[in-house]
This record gives C-alpha cells, structure tokens and sequence, in this order.
C-alpha cells in the first residue's frame, strides 16, 4: 500500500495526461458517491430505522414492549433523540466500558420532552384526547406546570394514567368507601369532562356503578331523586351520611313533629334510604 502511494504521487508530480487526469477525477468522483449514498444510508439506519436499536442486546424488552404499544407506528427515533455529542460519548461508553446500568438521558428524560409534539392537538387521531382540547391537562400542564412523567405512567412504553399520580399531590383525598378500594380517581372524575363544572361527578356518574346493587338502588321518582349522591356521601372524608346530612335540609320537619323525631333513634330507624319514606 505505501509503494502504490508512493507511486502514485510520483506520477503526480510528473504531471498526468488527459486521459489519466480523466480516470483519476472518474475514480474520485465515483468514490464520493459511493461514501455519500453509504452515509445517507447509515444515517437513515441509525436515525430512523428502529432496528438499529433492536441490534443491542440491552434493547430487546424495550423494542418487545414497543411493539406492542400504541406508539408501534411512530419510530423510536422520533422521541429517543441524542445531539452529536450525546450519540459519541454513548458509543464512546459502549465500546470501552463494561458500564451497561448506567441511565442514559435519551431513555429516562428526552422522551417524556418530546409528547407534545404530537399529543398538543394531533392526539385525537391517535384516539386520545389532545393536551391543547382537554380541560384537565389545561389545569395541570398550563395552570399547575406539571410534565407528563407526573401523571403517566413510566414503565416501558406504557404510558396510561398512575392511578397513584393524583395521591401525590391531592394528599387528603383517598377513597374510604367499602368496595371501592380498587377504584382510581379518574373511576369518578372525569379527566376531560366537557364543562369544567364535570370534575365533580353527577347522579348519573354515580349510578353507572351502583345503580344495579339492591343497598343503593335509587328510584327514579322519589322526592330526593334531583339531589347528586355527594351532597349526602362523602366518599373522601365517610360514606356513611350522619344525622347532621340530614338536619341542612331536614330541620324543619324535624321540629315540626316533636313527639315524632324528639328521640335518640337514628334517621335510618324509620326512614328507608334512599326512598326516606316512614316504615
């Protein structure tokens, strides 16, 4: 290799016919098609093509999970981005250290900086409800400045709500109603109700559960049927209404029949609930 150099500068010192200056710029020009339809495509490769990840070991969960997400149609490349410096220095890490533990930023942050970019008003075309259309990320995104990554979940390409999320910042606001251990938040309140009055959940919220169970079944016309369930249970603080539920609205008749309502029984001895007639 060194004498065909030698030689060959020799020849270019001497000076070059046509023909061979010919050929020379043929070969040189060939060469740089070739490296740049070469780069082209690695950078194609390593940029978008998800199976440049599957070639790592270390990848195979991540790609399996991926698979199988909702974001199967969009490439990893698309929210997995590294600068220059970030791509070197991983592949830098990769060949001369035995360090395979260590996080790296385009796994654990760089996505969850990237949801907007799709997920601000494109979101409904993938069946989800646009950040920019949604009550409840306007509260939480615009008002309170939090990020995806409080609220959603983040194990491998599973984004879905963490039921946990809200318990971290509304603290006093667990669930103390019997049978309703496994409820999440979001079973009552609606993330993304129409009006931002559509938090708190109605009757017909209510019932969509409960409706069918014989202990609070609520027909339809008796006279506190207009009345929501949270004006008498109180799913966050006790379930059960106590008498003093009853006595905001009910004082009057209580004072009207003295004989009556002047003892130590509770309200539930002789009214049915949910019916409230006499028994």
């Amino acid at each position: 290799m060194f004498d065909f150099l030698s030689k060959l500068f020799d020849k270019l010192d001497e000076g070059l016919s046509a023909r061979e200056k010919t050929i020379f710029i043929s070969i040189l020009l060939i060469i740089s098609i070739i490296g740049i339809v070469l780069a082209v495509r690695y950078y194609n490769y390593i940029q978008k093509n998800p199976e440049f990840c599957s070639s790592c070991h270390l990848m195979e969960e991540a790609y399996s999970a991926w698979k199988q997400s909702g974001h199967r149609f969009i490439v990893c490349q698309d929210c997995h981005r590294l600068g220059i410096i970030e791509q070197n220095r991983l592949l830098v890490k990769f060949v001369f250290t035995t360090d395979r533990k260590t996080p790296e930023p385009h796994g654990n942050v760089t996505p969850w900086q990237t949801c907007t970019h799709c997920h601000w008003d494109e979101a409904t075309k993938q069946g989800a409800i646009s950040v920019n259309k949604s009550i409840g990320h306007a509260r939480h995104v615009t008002v309170e400045k939090l990020s995806c990554m409080d609220c959603h979940t983040r194990s491998v390409h599973a984004f879905r709500p963490d039921k946990q999320a809200c318990l971290r910042c509304h603290h006093d606001w667990k669930i103390h109603g019997i049978g309703m251990e496994e409820a999440s938040c979001m079973t009552c309140h609606p993330f993304s109700p129409k009006t931002p009055g559509g938090f708190i959940p109605d009757r017909e919220r209510c019932l969509s559960c409960h409706r069918n169970s014989p202990r609070t079944a609520f027909p339809a016309k008796v006279p506190m049927a207009r009345l929501n369930c949270y004006e008498c249970h109180k799913p966050h603080t006790r379930i059960k209404p106590a008498e003093d539920d009853c006595l905001r609205c009910h004082t009057r008749e209580v004072l009207a029949a003295k004989p009556v309502h002047h003892s130590e029984k509770r309200c539930i001895s002789c009214h049915i609930p949910h019916r409230w007639i006499a028994q």
